[in-house]
C-alpha cells in the first residue's frame, strides 16, 4: 500500500468523489482521507491530522480546493511541512487561484493543475490523472459534473442520486468537524467499493431534507430583492437548493443565500457569470455556482435588517459596475428546474 493522503473539499460531491477515486486507485484506509473548507481553522485542523502520518514516502493529494488571499498562507504552512518530511504534493483543482501565495504554492507542488476550467470538475481531472477508465468511475464523474456545474441531468435517477448526495453532505456540514469527517469518509468508503449510495447515506439525506424544507420556507418569507438579484438568509440548508429556490420564487437571474451559522455566502445563476461577482466579495467559483465570505468588518450582524439591506445594495451596485456578462459554455438550471427541487 502506497503512503497516500487525500485532502479535498468538504461541502460538495466533487470533493467526496475525488477522494473516492484516490481510495479506489491506492486502497488507502479512511484515516488517510481528510476534508476541509475555505477557512483557515478548518485547514489547520487538517494540518494537525496529517502531521503524524507524514514520512519521506508520503504523497499528498489536494483536490477541488482553490486558493485565495485568506487560505493561501494556511496551505503554505501545511505543504512546507510535507516537503520538509520529504513528501510529494499533487494538487488537482479547477478554480482560479488568487493572492500573494500562488507562485510559492505552485513551486512547492510536484504537480499543480489549477485555473478556471469550464469543461472538467475536480473529480474528472483526478480520474484523468490517475488513469481510471472503467464505467463506474465514468458514471460517478458524470454525476459530479452535473452537480458541480449546476446542471440538471436528463435522467430522473441521476437527478435523485445527486440530490441525495447534496442533502447528506449538507447534513454532515451541520455536525461539527469530527462528525462531519466521519460522514464524508463513510461516503468515500461506499463509493470506492463500487456503490453510489447505501442506506446510511439515504437516511442522512432524508433527515436533512426535513430540516431543509422548513428552513427554506422561512427564508422565502423574507427575501431581499435587487434588480437582478434575490438575497436570502437562513441557517444550514443545501446551498444550491436555497439559491435556486430564490431564483424560482422571484424570477431573478442570481440567487444569493447567506448561512447565518458559518457566515458563508453562496451564489447560483441561470444566465450570468456570477463568479465575477463572487470574486469582488473575496470568493470565487464557477460561472453558475460560486461562493464568498462577507467582510465582517462591514457586515457584522446579518440578523439585522440594516446589514442585510447593505449587503444587497453592495451586491447590486457591484454587479452594475462590473457589467456581468453571460456565462459561456454550460447553461445553469433554469428557475423552473432547480436542482434538488
Amino acid at each position: 500500500m502506497e503512503e497516500v493522503i487525500s485532502i479535498s473539499h468538504a461541502t460538495d460531491i466533487d470533493g467526496v468523489g475525488s477522494s473516492s477515486l484516490i481510495r479506489m486507485k491506492y486502497g488507502i484506509p479512511q484515516d488517510r482521507v481528510f476534508f476541509t473548507d475555505y477557512n483557515v481553522e478548518s485547514i489547520r485542523m487538517v494540518e494537525k491530522g496529517i502531521k503524524r502520518l507524514l514520512t519521506n514516502k508520503t504523497t499528498v493529494f489536494l483536490i477541488d480546493l482553490g486558493v485565495n488571499e485568506r487560505t493561501g498562507p494556511a496551505f503554505l504552512r501545511m505543504l512546507r511541512n510535507v516537503k520538509r518530511k520529504g513528501g510529494k504534493v499533487l494538487w488537482f483543482d479547477h478554480h482560479p487561484w488568487t493572492g500573494k501565495s500562488v507562485r510559492e504554492l505552485e513551486s512547492i507542488c510536484d504537480t499543480a493543475i489549477y485555473g478556471e476550467n469550464r469543461r472538467y470538475c475536480g473529480a474528472e481531472i483526478t480520474r484523468r490523472e490517475l488513469g481510471l477508465r472503467d464505467g463506474f468511475t465514468e458514471r460517478l464523474c458524470r454525476l459530479v459534473h452535473y452537480s458541480d456545474f449546476n446542471i440538471r441531468p436528463r435522467k430522473a435517477n441521476d437527478y435523485r442520486i445527486i440530490g441525495t448526495y447534496a442533502l447528506s453532505i449538507a447534513y454532515y456540514h451541520t455536525l461539527g468537524h469530527e462528525r462531519s469527517m466521519r460522514g464524508l469518509r463513510h461516503m468515500t468508503s461506499v463509493i470506492s467499493n463500487g456503490r453510489l449510495l447505501d442506506g446510511r447515506i439515504r437516511s442522512d439525506a432524508g433527515r436533512f431534507r426535513r430540516l431543509n424544507d422548513g428552513q427554506v420556507a422561512r427564508m422565502l418569507r423574507d427575501v431581499y430583492l435587487g434588480r437582478n438579484i434575490a438575497l436570502g438568509f437562513a441557517g444550514h440548508i443545501q446551498k444550491t437548493y436555497a439559491c435556486m429556490k430564490l431564483i424560482e420564487k422571484t424570477g431573478r437571474d442570481i440567487g444569493v443565500y447567506v448561512n447565518l451559522i458559518d457566515h458563508r455566502g453562496h451564489m447560483r445563476s441561470v444566465r450570468s457569470d456570477c463568479s465575477q461577482l463572487a470574486v469582488r466579495f473575496g470568493g470565487g467559483g464557477h460561472p453558475h455556482a460560486s461562493g464568498f465570505s462577507p467582510d465582517f468588518r462591514k457586515y457584522n450582524n446579518f440578523r439585522s435588517r440594516l446589514d442585510r439591506e447593505r449587503l444587497l445594495e453592495d451586491l447590486v451596485k457591484t454587479a452594475d459596475r462590473i457589467n456581468l456578462k453571460p456565462a459561456r459554455g454550460h447553461q445553469g438550471s433554469s428557475s423552473k428546474e432547480a436542482l434538488f427541487n
